[in-house]
């Protein structure tokens, strides 16, 4: 069961502007006598957008706090933020964009930002909780396939090794090739995680350390999103749902298909930090199995005006047990697939199917 925040705790989130971060720090600020929030960003420019956000909001009076952290992958980067805070929310990961040198562009800076904040809580003796954010990536073994029949459990691992991962010869055609695109991302997450849990075996830490291993994720946003183009701003997984109402001609091509609302992903993260029996565990959060013709069906009962594609892309395929986080982390029921549809896409299309304004969001 799952213990209060006090009004002295200080909550730090890293990330604060990502689609997880901002439902995290929201939900924080939302509590009754509730904790202080620090929240990280990359920038002065997001660091005020977020600050404007809640300046004019009670609950986030004399609460929150917005500090640029511009390179988390440098030693020392989260040492000034991590100073008298009792909780850790690590939801940034590197921001790298087509990398050609696996190892030193993609996995290391993966491994260092883990573990750079884990060092950092390390010299904070006031932290006493750590929950970190990976992927469902990490539990998925791509080389298996569809494995229709199997069921995911958090005891699974991604068997992929840095080593693997890292090399010039790494063999993309070994895997099918619905997932090879996503080969050295869910690597990098593989890594990171390995090289947190090595960490606090190596440290014994005084805080604890937890994971949430979300799969796919949408939901609407707190933030406004772009003026101009609302939907230039969804996140990958927010873009595969809009793609799939917005294209009358062909469907996403279905490679992962659990799905989770970000406000259940943020309550994991919120629940974990003072949830005595989430430490030392990974917390898969999936509220269930969905093809893109199950969103597109969401689509045209719930937005008549758009005509996503009639595609047919129905695969037998694995299963995912995420009922441990709906009991030990107190989440009781996960949000249904359709409201996480529609409270996406009402972020970006009105009821008849038009672009919204995005500072209306």
């Amino acid at each position: 069961m799952s213990q209060a925040y006090n009004p002295s705790d200080l909550v730090l989130v890293t990330g604060a502007n990502g689609h997880v971060a901002q439902h995290v720090v929201d939900q924080l600020l939302a509590l009754p006598a509730g904790p202080r929030v620090r929240a990280t960003v990359r920038s002065n420019t997001t660091a005020t957008q977020i600050t404007n956000f809640y300046k004019d909001k009670d609950h986030a009076k004399n609460r929150l706090l917005v500090v640029v952290v511009p390179d988390i992958v440098v030693p020392g980067a989260f040492d000034d933020a991590v100073k008298d805070v009792t909780h850790i929310a690590h939801i940034a990961s590197p921001l790298i964009i087509g990398a050609k040198d696996i190892a030193n562009e993609l996995l290391k800076p993966a491994m260092q930002g883990t573990v750079g904040i884990l060092s950092s809580a390390l010299k904070s003796p006031t932290v006493q909780a750590v929950v970190v954010t990976s992927s469902f990536g990490s539990v998925f073994d791509p080389k298996r396939g569809w494995r229709s029949g199997y069921k995911y459990t958090s005891a699974d691992w991604n068997p992929i090794t840095f080593e693997e991962a890292a090399s010039p010869d790494l063999d993309l055609d070994s895997y099918p090739e619905t997932w090879r695109p996503y080969i050295t991302y869910c690597a990098s997450k593989v890594v990171a995680e390995r090289a947190a849990w090595d960490f606090q075996t190596a440290h014994s830490p005084h805080f604890t350390l937890s994971f949430v291993l979300p799969t796919y994720i949408g939901g609407p946003n707190i933030l406004p999103l772009a003026h101009a183009n609302p939907a230039s701003s969804l996140s990958f997984s927010q873009s595969l749902i809009y793609n799939t109402a917005t294209d009358p001609v062909a469907l996403p091509k279905m490679d992962w298909p659990g799905w989770v609302d970000v406000r259940d992903v943020a309550r994991a993260h919120v629940n974990a930090l003072v949830t005595p029996a989430a430490a030392g565990k990974r917390w898969i959060v999936s509220a269930g199995m969905a093809s893109y013709e199950d969103i597109a069906d969401v689509v045209r009962r719930r937005f008549p005006a758009l005509t996503p594609s009639s595609e047919t892309q129905r695969i037998e395929h694995y299963t995912i047990d995420a009922s441990p986080a709906l009991r030990a982390l107190g989440l009781g029921t996960y949000i249904p697939l359709e409201k996480t549809v529609v409270d996406t896409l009402r972020d970006v299309v009105d009821k008849d199917g038009r672009a919204v304004d995005g500072q209306n969001t």
